[in-house]
């Protein structure tokens, strides 16, 4: 038996969500929310694809610049990108959520997919942007971007 819903680490809704190619969906948190100043805070970025698992992406946060954002299609420039460590990944098969390694696969059919991943930054006082980079081994389903416009303040 896997893990009760309340338990679960996907981010089903957020403020910050963004639309990418091939049915993608990003969603990203920050906890704790409010973060403390001067301290380690978890990035949570949940990839979900109404197709099935997307195993070729892999997802990097960083603290960007609050006054000037990376360029979007900037994957390159910045030093200090961290790469964000899978920490759950949740399938949907016949109508009923499970882990992806509780599930048998190949999957026959479409199969709605969560995969939430984590990461953690020092938090400076401030107004603070945080950047993701989404990089793409399968660029005919899902571009590499960078997404730039979740800006807080701690």
């Amino acid at each position: 038996m896997g893990k009760q819903d309340n338990e679960r680490k996907v981010i089903a809704e957020s403020e910050q969500e963004w639309q990418l190619d091939g049915e993608s969906i990003l969603k990203a948190a920050i906890l704790p929310d409010p973060p403390t100043p001067d301290s380690k805070a978890t990035i949570r970025v949940t990839h979900s694809n109404v197709y099935g698992p997307f195993d070729e992406a892999d997802i990097y946060v960083r603290l960007g610049d609050p006054k000037k954002p990376t360029e979007h299609d900037d994957l390159d420039s910045a030093p200090d990108w961290i790469k964000t460590r899978l920490v759950e990944e949740l399938v949907f098969v016949d109508d009923e959520e499970m882990l992806r390694s509780e599930a048998t696969e190949p999957f026959e059919d479409e199969t709605p997919w969560d995969g939430t991943f984590d990461a953690e930054l020092l938090i400076p006082p401030g107004k603070q942007r945080i950047e993701i980079k989404v990089l793409s081994r399968r660029p005919h389903a899902l571009t590499s971007i960078v997404l730039t416009d979740w800006v807080i303040d701690v």
